[in-house]
């Protein structure tokens, strides 16, 4: 069964769509300085097989696109069931990705993916 999406957080009269990105894969560092250039994202977290290496992938970004800090987190699932959280990005390897991409939208995220998406 599927939940309603959060409701969007609004900065003056911008929408803001709050992020989480499932793993630290060097093609999500290109993402991450897509959402941080757009003006109405914000990555709330990363989440990654251990916090450290989500914590390097944070700070790795941070040195190429500043932006308000991120939380690292070591488990998927815990991202996942953060209610500060509207929609995900999943860079994860092609046989983890259909998972992770169902799950994510069964926690009534939305879903940007990778391809192939499974």
């Amino acid at each position: 069964m599927f939940r309603k999406p959060h409701r969007i957080m609004t900065t003056m009269s911008q929408k803001q769509l709050r992020w989480g990105i499932l793993g630290a894969a060097n093609i999500a560092q290109k993402n991450w300085d897509g959402l941080r250039n757009s003006g109405n994202n914000r990555v709330i977290a990363v989440a990654s097989r251990n916090r450290e290496r989500a914590r390097k992938f944070i700070d790795s970004c941070q040195i190429s696109a500043p932006a308000p800090a991120a939380e690292a987190m070591d488990s998927y699932e815990a991202l996942l069931g953060r209610s500060d959280i509207d929609a995900v990005y999943i860079p994860l390897p092609t046989g983890l990705r259909k998972e992770w991409v169902i799950k994510a939208a069964q926690a009534g995220k939305h879903v940007l993916c990778e391809k192939p998406c499974g």
